[in-house]
């Protein structure tokens, strides 16, 4: 009995969960076996303010890109005492395309900072996800508990599910470039 793959992963986590150090140093240890991974990390400065940002305080979300290592703001200044959404959409769409070019340009891996309001709501990251799939390049995107219905819908069950361990995420990766062989070639092969 052949064991059931998917070329598209979530990595499920709940509220501040440290998602985004696990996927640094997932990209890093690919990167280091010639792996052409392209997309997002997601940086906010609540760690230059030592993980206490306040009350009342929101932090800058912030996207690194893979690529080209540049730094993309995605978040808009509302106010102190704002309780709306911070994302800007028109910053998260200039960043969309951005990702698009670095997948025409080639890529082994996508890996998307978050699949989070505005892919739940049919935008922001969520047409790119879909082309790379389209193109038979491996997806990896944590998933935080509350957008996992949205996503589901998304995917259609065809996304595999990590824990948030980097040797688990790591060989998902590695099989997931192995079940493309082109890419498999071109990055192993480096």
């Amino acid at each position: 009995m052949t064991e059931s793959f998917s070329a598209i992963a979530d990595i499920p986590f709940r509220g501040r969960a440290p998602v985004d150090a696990l996927l640094a140093a997932v990209v890093l240890r690919l990167r280091q076996d010639g792996v052409r991974v392209v997309g997002f990390l997601q940086e906010d400065d609540s760690a230059v303010l030592g993980g206490e940002a306040g009350a009342d305080a929101c932090s800058t979300m912030r996207l690194r890109d893979l690529d080209s290592g540049a730094l993309h703001g995605i978040s808009q200044d509302l106010g102190r005492f704002s309780e709306g959404c911070r994302l800007d959409s028109a910053a998260l769409s200039e960043a969309a395309g951005r990702l698009e070019a670095a997948l025409e340009a080639g890529a082994d891996l996508l890996v998307v900072n978050r699949f989070g309001k505005a892919e739940a709501d049919g935008s922001g990251l969520r047409p790119v996800i879909a082309r790379a799939m389209a193109a038979g390049i491996p997806v990896l995107v944590p998933v935080r508990e509350d957008y996992a219905p949205a996503w589901a819908d998304f995917h259609g069950g065809m996304a595999d599910s990590l824990p948030a361990e980097a040797e688990a995420v790591l060989d998902w990766c590695r099989r997931a470039l192995r079940q493309r062989p082109q890419a498999a070639l071109s990055s192993l092969s480096r």
